[in-house]
């Protein structure tokens, strides 16, 4: 299954596994909660996922994808090809990161491989990241770059109010930053939102 908001990027993919042995496609969408409600329906093997979705935040997605259908292998599948996307990957622990801009038989051995329980990593894409954050520090970023205060972060991410105050102090130390704001540009340009 493919959740990508570019029908460009259903059509390559369909295409591609039409011609791939023991490879099927099943239904895909255009949205994190379309996808969502798909693998409900559908429990694919594998979702193939883009990294920028319009209404959810990839952590979320994956979190989402892997309630509606438990033990579903999560490919990251995107055009942005920055060192952050590795670190990304491992923090939100997607089973594969795939550039879309690859050969055909590189997203076929993604998916093959993920499917067979092991990992694929592309290597257009290091996890080596000087900017390197914690789990929880990028699910704070993300929830900044969303416009959040301190109290709807806690609340989302079931932590105390002084705890979300210590993280957003520890990114804008670890970004370098000013302010939240600075903090969501700076991240922005190194490729980490």
């Amino acid at each position: 299954m493919v959740v990508d908001d570019h029908p460009i990027v259903h059509l390559g993919v369909e295409r591609l596994v039409e011609g791939a042995t023991g490879v099927q496609m099943c239904r895909g969408a255009r949205t994190a909660t379309d996808g969502v409600a798909a693998a409900t329906a559908e429990c694919p093997d594998v979702v193939l996922l883009d990294l920028h979705l319009p209404d959810m935040a990839l952590p979320d997605a994956a979190a989402a994808l892997r309630g509606a259908c438990p033990g579903v292998k999560l490919v990251l599948f995107t055009g942005d090809s920055k060192r952050s996307v590795g670190q990304i990957a491992g923090l939100v622990g997607v089973d594969a990161v795939v550039h879309k801009d690859n050969a055909c038989a590189v997203l076929i051995t993604a998916i093959t491989e993920v499917a067979a329980g092991r990992r694929y990593c592309d290597p257009v894409i290091s996890s080596g990241d000087p900017l390197a954050l914690s789990r929880r520090e990028y699910q704070v970023l993300e929830r900044l770059a969303m416009g959040e205060s301190n109290s709807e972060i806690a609340q989302q991410l079931r932590l105390a109010p002084n705890t979300v105050k210590s993280y957003v102090q520890s990114l804008l130390a670890h970004l370098d930053a000013r302010n939240r704001l600075d903090a969501v540009v700076k991240a922005q340009q190194a490729g980490m939102l």
